[in-house]
């Protein structure tokens, strides 16, 4: 089963609380113009994000994090390509992280992924529903109310403080051309309620273009 729509039309929040009640296995994959996100789900959980962005790869985020070297990175990179092992399994491999450590950055990532996906005012998502390959399968497994609950109390914080402007002040990553229509969209996780970004719009859905990458590594 596959669900394609427009993130005016279907909030992510919704299509995501639904994956986590119905114990979905599959990728949600979000693009608007040049950019794209991809969350990867087991039974419902999240177990892993990844981004088109180069800030938001995995080894771009540890060395940010001061956790490897860019040197160290480079070389794990090379191991990659030559073996196909996973980055996560090289940089515990060599001794580069803890797996207790490397755990609780992946978390990290997964989060700033999603904090920046629900400021996406525009863009098409795509749901493809299957079982994933055993090389994607992650011991890492978060509970997705949970995660929603804390970024978007992030983002309700933000805004409140300023550091971020009021909802439908900033365009989405593409332009949008469609009518408008009035409304809000509430979302709940243990009874408290949170207005999701950005008013929604319905229009006609384009077609979605198919992802050429590669699904098999994760960052």
């Amino acid at each position: 089963m596959g669900l394609t729509g427009e993130i005016k039309t279907m909030p992510l929040t919704d299509l995501l609380q639904w994956i986590e009640t119905t114990r979905k296995s599959g990728i949600v994959e979000c693009r608007a113009g040049t950019e794209w996100k991809k969350i990867f789900f087991q039974e419902g959980q999240i177990i892993f994000a990844s981004s088109a962005r180069e800030s938001e790869k995995l080894g771009q985020h540890l060395i940010r994090q001061e956790r490897i070297r860019e040197s160290d990175l480079i070389g794990c990179l090379h191991e990659n390509e030559q073996t196909g092992k996973k980055l996560t399994q090289i940089l515990e491999d060599r001794g580069l992280i803890s797996h207790d450590d490397l755990y609780g950055e992946v978390v990290i990532l997964i989060k700033e992924i999603l904090f920046d996906l629900f400021l996406w005012e525009e863009g098409l998502f795509q749901f493809r529903d299957r079982e994933l390959p055993d090389s994607m399968i992650s011991p890492l497994a978060l509970k997705t109310g949970q995660v929603l609950f804390e970024v978007l109390n992030r983002i309700d914080e933000n805004r409140r403080d300023g550091i971020l402007p009021e909802k439908g002040a900033t365009a989405g990553p593409t332009k949008s051309t469609g009518i408008k229509v009035k409304g809000r969209i509430i979302f709940k996780v243990d009874d408290k309620k949170f207005t999701l970004p950005g008013a929604y719009e319905k229009r006609e859905i384009p077609s979605f273009r198919k992802d050429e990458e590669a699904e098999g590594n994760k960052d």
